[in-house]
């Protein structure tokens, strides 16, 4: 049983210093207030520009570090959380139920599949998720599908993430699903992109 445990843990620790998905056994790490040091999820907030009614998607949000502000700007609207790893949703689930939000779903799914309809939201984004994708072009023609024109899709890469990609190849992989460069943030050894989903 202890040789299990071990080779279990050694797998993870494997997963979390290579590329691909973040394993959720670590998820902890990803809630550590330390975080909002680089950026804060009221920072994050005010960079979505939100609509007190808007439809928002949040693609890989792990354990939920920024769901709770972005579900408290949208008195009127909806978060819907999606993440390829049930016990990541399920971590995120009982941390908005905390913050005693009770506008937000919660669908497990693969980002190359995203299982809404078109154009579904008026936002949607990814936070240190794009470079874990296997296949991000796939994910990004997802997305272009089930925002509205005109909708707003951000994508932040963070310092220290193995997958993370620059901002060059943010730009190149979504412009041919017709996303258009809107703003740029920068964050030290990292940035948020935001694009509009062309009308």
């Amino acid at each position: 049983m202890q040789g299990s445990s071990f080779a279990k843990w050694r797998d993870v620790w494997r997963r979390f210093q290579g590329r691909g998905t973040y394993p959720h056994e670590l998820a902890f790490l990803l809630r550590l207030p330390l975080r909002s040091l680089i950026l804060s999820p009221t920072q994050l907030a005010s960079r979505l520009h939100l609509q007190p009614g808007a439809r928002v998607l949040e693609l890989g949000p792990g354990p939920g570090f920024f769901s709770p502000r972005i579900a408290a700007d949208l008195p009127n609207g909806r978060l819907v959380l999606c993440d390829l790893q049930r016990e990541m949703l399920d971590k995120a689930r009982t941390r908005l139920r905390h913050a005693g939000a009770a506008n937000a779903d919660f669908t497990q799914a693969s980002a190359e599949a995203l299982p809404f309809q078109p154009g579904s939201f008026d936002v949607a984004f990814l936070v240190a998720v794009l470079g874990e994708v296997p296949d991000p072009e796939a994910c990004l023609a997802a997305l272009a599908r089930v925002l509205r024109r005109g909708g707003v899709l951000s994508i932040t890469e963070l310092p220290g993430d193995p997958d993370a990609l620059s901002p060059a190849e943010v730009e190149r992989l979504a412009r041919p699903h017709g996303f258009e460069l809107a703003e740029t943030f920068p964050i030290r050894r990292g940035f948020t992109i935001n694009f509009r989903r062309a009308e």
